[in-house]
């Protein structure tokens, strides 16, 4: 029984993450929430309880902290309406996997993943974003320039 508790707890946080996702009223999301941190404190109890596990309390509350945030953003980047909010929510994303590579001592990883997502993916995005502009409604449609208003097909060309 003790080798299947860790799927149960881990089903447990990702129902608790698809009520979040799916619900569209407020106390069935926040029930969603409450469900899934439900699940991951029983993930980091039972965690917690192997043999061999961290001895430094510290370096296990920072990554807890930073896994928290981690999942926090996830999801507030995927339910993000507006996509610099969602890029921003990516960035958080980014920074506190790092934050948990880090107290891992993975510090090239860290590195790496901060130049290449945060350096230039995220970049890129952000002017694809800023220079995109979008019509508010279509009494304005003729003020957006046709490379904004028609898509372009690679087999077409």
């Amino acid at each position: 029984m003790g080798a299947i508790l860790p799927y149960i707890a881990t089903t447990v946080a990702a129902l608790g993450l698809l009520t979040v996702l799916a619900a569209r009223q407020r106390p069935a999301r926040l029930g969603g929430g409450l469900l899934g941190l439900a699940g991951l404190t029983w993930l980091w109890i039972l965690a917690g309880s192997l043999p061999g596990g961290v001895e430094d309390v510290a370096a296990e509350v920072f990554v807890l902290i930073f896994s928290l945030i981690a999942v926090a953003a996830a999801v507030q980047m995927i339910v993000q309406q507006r996509p610099v909010y969602s890029a921003l929510f990516f960035v958080l994303v980014v920074l506190s996997v790092c934050g948990v590579l880090v107290m891992l001592e993975a510090f090239f990883v860290a590195f790496a993943l901060v130049i290449v997502y945060a350096g230039a993916i995220l970049i890129t995005y952000m002017f694809v974003l800023m220079l995109a502009r979008q019509a508010s409604d279509t009494e304005h449609e003729g003020e957006i320039p046709s490379y904004d208003r028609v898509p372009r097909d690679p087999v077409s060309a």
